[in-house]
């Protein structure tokens, strides 16, 4: 079995990728299942590393784990967000409600409309083959896009955010939508989610409610998953949380899931990896596991091997040295697994 490694997206990835977002079950508005709105983020994406851009223009950077030529996670990095027709989510506020005459005093959450995120750089896109789960690649599809962020800081605007799968039933339900999204929009969540992936989220802000919202007026239901991951969006919501990310009360106006967000110098793969010149490429026997990274753009890639470290020297294995591209004396970024 080769090493995994993470590259940029290819156009000719597309039935890898449309077999995985079949798997996602759905909700991950940067996969969708449908095959036209995929192929068109695809084509973005690609086109993104082509365009060799020097600042964060609404590029998407999306990437892919590769092994044995199978294409087995995505993930990805948006340089922008929202420059076009904004970003909008809800901000969960306090307000309070006073009355001497009742002596009470009652604080109450309240869902604001907010464009705070317009114009911040983006994490996201990340889903990982059931087939492959459990051997650390979540964390490794997580933590290259931080590398890639390293290696490419005026690409990306600061602060980062993600958005985080909001929760949903056994059987599907979604209270947050079907109270407050399923009234305004008019449309099943799935269909909405799709035009979403399709025509971008200008519907989004002509559609969604424009005022603010009590939290105490919608149902139970609704109001106990504000900002609840999905299940299976607990771990990778943990991992940002490691990795120096907050939430701080912003939700998605989709699904109520969490959104994060962090300073890029604050990102702990990002603050902790350092660049290395490689001193030898040979067996680095029972060295540590290191995360690395090398190129630019199109040929940038990451791979997880052993590596020893001397100072500001490294050295590597020839296979990794394949996989990253680089030869004797070339540079590679990396941080400790």
């Amino acid at each position: 079995m080769s090493l995994a490694y993470m590259r940029p997206v290819r156009r000719e990835d597309f039935d890898d990728i449309l077999a995985l977002a079949a798997q996602s079950g759905g909700g991950m508005t940067n996969l969708p299942s449908e095959p036209d709105a995929l192929r068109a983020r695809i084509e973005f994406a690609a086109a993104s590393f082509e365009a060799n851009a020097t600042t964060p223009g609404g590029e998407v950077y999306m990437m892919v784990l590769e092994q044995d030529g199978r294409v087995t996670g995505t993930s990805a990095v948006f340089s922008a967000v929202g420059l076009d027709h904004g970003f909008v989510n809800y901000r969960i506020n306090k307000t309070v409600h006073a009355s001497t005459q009742l002596k009470k005093r009652i604080e109450r959450r309240i869902l604001v409309p907010t464009h705070d995120f317009t114009g911040c750089g983006e994490v996201g896109s990340l889903f990982l083959s059931p087939d492959i789960r459990g051997g650390g690649f979540g964390k490794y599809l997580a933590r290259s896009r931080y590398l890639f962020i390293a290696q490419h800081r005026g690409l990306i605007a600061d602060p980062v955010c993600a958005e985080l799968r909001g929760w949903r039933g056994p059987n599907g339900e979604q209270p947050f939508w079907e109270t407050l999204g399923k009234p305004f929009f008019d449309m099943e969540f799935e269909a909405a989610d799709l035009a979403n992936s399709a025509m971008g989220n200008q519907f989004i802000a002509d559609m969604m409610p424009r005022y603010p919202i009590y939290v105490a007026l919608l149902p139970k239901e609704a109001r106990d998953i504000l900002g609840r991951p999905h299940d299976s969006a607990v771990p990778a919501f943990n991992m940002l949380l490691k990795e120096g990310f907050s939430y701080r009360g912003y939700i998605d106006v989709f699904d109520g899931g969490p959104l994060v967000d962090a300073a890029i110098d604050t990102i702990r793969t990002v603050r902790d990896s350092k660049v290395f010149s490689v001193q030898d490429i040979a067996d680095p026997g029972e060295a540590p596991l290191m995360l690395m990274a090398a190129g630019r753009l199109s040929t940038f890639r990451v791979v997880r091997a052993p590596a020893k470290v001397d100072g500001a020297s490294i050295m590597i294995g020839e296979e990794t040295a394949k996989r990253l591209g680089v030869a004797k004396g070339g540079d590679v970024r990396a941080v400790s697994w």
